[in-house]
């Protein structure tokens, strides 16, 4: 901002700003996991591949029967809405698990699995799995995917415990400078500090830690939402993108 030397102009200005800066950080305190990454993938200029939402809860430290998440399963899937849904149903040993695979709205591929285990050493435990993914060119169905998971895990008396990924395409063969550019981008937009990341002439991953948005890890002592990586898709011809939080969850 520039100096206009009068002084009652300028502590306006300050004002304002610092109304404006203590404003938007308030709205990204508040912005939900699929805002604040979609924020960050639109920075990669990168077109829409696809998404995926993934949940990983533990319920309780009790045994659960086939039959018990069984019937936790089919209660859940009213929430989770799995159509055309195909039932699986293991019991060995000190395991036993209760899957639904089917699709989910627009045709993404939805699954939803209970498992309950035993251990020697402590109490049991039983966790639950939920799981959203679609190839498509927009993201259009991304934010209700993210709400229809967490409310699918909350019904379960579980706080959720999402990871979500973005993937997309770039037209151009990017080498390791544009990559790192790119990243660099990313971060910048969003506010992130980088915690570790990998770069080499074949792929660059890079984590960390954004204040837009509440939800993190912690790894190594430090908090991290955030993972950009990008490689060159031989078979494609084009520059492969994944932007993640709190991690990529989609193989690259």
């Amino acid at each position: 901002m520039k100096k206009i030397g009068i002084l009652g102009i300028i502590c306006c200005l300050i004002a304002a700003a610092f109304s404006l800066f203590s404003a938007r950080e308030t709205i990204a305190e508040k912005a939900d996991t699929g805002a604040f990454l979609n924020m960050a993938f639109a920075e990669t200029g990168a077109d829409v591949e696809g998404w995926q939402v993934h949940n990983w809860s533990a319920l309780d430290k009790e045994y659960k029967s086939a039959d018990d998440l069984k019937a936790l399963g089919l209660s859940l899937n009213k929430t989770f809405a799995i159509q055309q849904a195909q039932e699986s149903v293991q019991a060995q040993g000190d395991q036993a698990s209760f899957t639904l695979r089917g699709k989910w709205q627009n045709g993404a591929a939805a699954q939803l699995t209970l498992t309950s285990m035993k251990f020697q050493n402590h109490a049991p435990q039983t966790v639950l799995v939920l799981r959203v993914e679609r190839d498509a060119k927009d993201l259009g169905d991304y934010a209700a995917a993210i709400k229809r998971v967490s409310e699918t895990a909350k019904l379960a008396n579980t706080t959720p415990q999402i990871s979500t990924c973005i993937k997309g395409l770039r037209a151009d063969k990017m080498d390791n400078v544009a990559r790192n550019s790119m990243v660099k981008a990313v971060f910048q937009e969003v506010k992130a500090k980088e915690i570790e990341g990998v770069r080499s002439e074949l792929v660059t991953s890079v984590s960390g830690y954004s204040p837009l948005t509440k939800d993190y890890i912690v790894t190594n002592g430090n908090k991290m939402n955030l993972q950009v990586a990008a490689h060159f898709d031989e078979t494609l011809g084009k520059t492969r993108v994944l932007v993640g939080t709190p991690i990529v969850t989609i193989e690259y």
